[in-house]
Formats: structure tokens, C-alpha cells, sequence
């Protein structure tokens, strides 16, 4: 017992000792969820890449959402506060570029997504084959620095299959983006 207590004190050490040495910051340690928000206003819609996303409460049910600055996703959320949060999965990786790495003010991403998205009655935009979805009304937002902090109410919610989630740590290993 006592050398399997020292064996891992010992590894703990080793570890600790490395990670001194990368350039790691503590928010990214921890893997997290990729999500993506479709938007709309003025009969225009969009989708981005959320990785700032935490539900808050669960009576309601609600979300708090990051919503970078500057970008079609806020200007649209400030014109008409309603969202679909497409929670994506591994298989989805190759949309990173597009909706993370893409302006909505440059490029019609719904355009470029073609079939991969089906317009809603609310004339919101679902990606095909998501592992789920959330309906939000988004109520007040809190600044944040780069991004908005909003805080979101869940209208309705559909799960639609079970593959693997599109996760930060996927998205590294793949080199999609840094560490």
C-alpha cells in the first residue's frame, strides 16, 4: 500500500514538475463542450462557434452564453434576441473554420453551409446531425471584456442522437486550433 502512495506522489511530482514547464493557462486545461449559436435578424441568419457556454440554473433552465464582440452573431442577438444552440459533435470538426474562423459581416455562412443546415419556423438555422439542440431567449447580458456575457432563458430543447461531442481537447489534438 505505502509503495503504491509513493509511486503516485511520486508521478503527481513528475507531472506537476512538467506542467510548470508548458505554457498552459489554467482555462484551458479543463476540456469543454463546442457548441455552435445560429442567429437571425432582418431575414438574414448565421451560425458561429461557442465555446463559452454554462448552464446557470436549473429552475429555469437557463444558459449564460459568450458572444464575442463585433461579430453578425451579437449584432443579430441585439436586433432579435433568440438563438439555437446546436451542440456539436466530433464529426462537425471541419466546421470550426467556417463558423469560428469566419466573419458573418464577410462571408453568407448559411450559403456555404448548404444541405449541413435546416431553416426552422423561427427562422433559425439547425445543424444537421447536432446531438442536440436548445431554443433560448436572450434576456440581459453582462460585459465581459472581449465578449458579452448573455444571459439566456431555455424556450425548448431536442436531443437527436448520441455520437461524440465536438470538444476543446478534440479540436487541439486535431490542430484545428492551438492549445
Amino acid at each position: 500500500m505505502r509503495r503504491r502512495v509513493a509511486s503516485r506522489l511520486v508521478s503527481l511530482k513528475v507531472i506537476n514538475e512538467i506542467m510548470k514547464k508548458i505554457r498552459v493557462k489554467p482555462w484551458n486545461r479543463v476540456d469543454g463542450p463546442i457548441y455552435s449559436l445560429s442567429t437571425t435578424a432582418h431575414g438574414k441568419g448565421n451560425l458561429n462557434i461557442c465555446s463559452y457556454v454554462t448552464p446557470i440554473s436549473m429552475k429555469p433552465k437557463r444558459y449564460i452564453v459568450g458572444v464575442y464582440k463585433g461579430t453578425k452573431t451579437l449584432e443579430n442577438l441585439e436586433s432579435n434576441p433568440v438563438g439555437i444552440l446546436n451542440f456539436m459533435t466530433d464529426k462537425m470538426s471541419s466546421l470550426v473554420n467556417l463558423l469560428g474562423k469566419k466573419s458573418g459581416h464577410k462571408i453568407d455562412k448559411i450559403k456555404k453551409l448548404g444541405e449541413r443546415i435546416q431553416l426552422t419556423e423561427e427562422g433559425l438555422f439547425t445543424l444537421n446531425g447536432s446531438l442536440a439542440t436548445v431554443r433560448l431567449k436572450f434576456t440581459t447580458r453582462l460585459d465581459g471584456g472581449d465578449h458579452w456575457a448573455w444571459l439566456a432563458e431555455v424556450v425548448s430543447h431536442e436531443n437527436h442522437n448520441a455520437d461524440h461531442p465536438l470538444t476543446l481537447d478534440y479540436l487541439k489534438r486535431k490542430k484545428i486550433i492551438l492549445a
